[in-house]
């Protein structure tokens, strides 16, 4: 979505190139998951470093932490759009809710943090916050 092109503009703007840009989305069934994706990325030699942005409702993220932290060598970023979303109330086209222990915003990050996942506080620090995780690992 709006975001992905909010990241991509960012990395341009700071030299970052992108290997793979994937749009996930929010609805109920999708075509892949994160892990899916963390997957491929993990076994490219060209993907240093991957940028998830997630949203509320749904497990998809914490899963995809949990995948990070038991098989991926490659730092991740995470940012978890939604943060004031009230519970049980529908946000954005694909009509995200939370409905559920662990779908809000800040446990999302929460759990993102307790696998390892650098958390970026906001959609203008992509590109910044990109910028200093590939330095560690360049």
């Amino acid at each position: 979505g709006t975001l992905g092109y909010e990241a991509a503009e960012q990395m341009k703007a700071v030299g970052i190139g992108i290997t793979t840009a994937v749009g996930i989305g929010g609805d109920p069934i999708n075509g892949c998951s994160f892990q899916d994706v963390f997957e491929l990325f993990e076994e490219d030699p060209e993907t240093k470093a991957v940028l998830m942005i997630g949203e509320i409702g749904g497990p998809q993220e914490g899963d995809a932490a949990k995948f990070f932290k038991e098989n991926m060598s490659k730092p991740v970023m995470g940012y978890v759009a939604g943060l004031t979303a009230p519970k049980g109330r529908r946000m954005g086209h694909a009509g995200a809710v939370i409905s559920a222990t662990g779908e809000s915003a800040a446990e999302k990050v929460e759990i993102m943090k307790e696998a390892g996942i650098v958390v970026v506080p906001s959609p203008a620090e992509f590109g910044a916050t990109a910028k200093e995780v590939l330095a560690k690992v360049s």
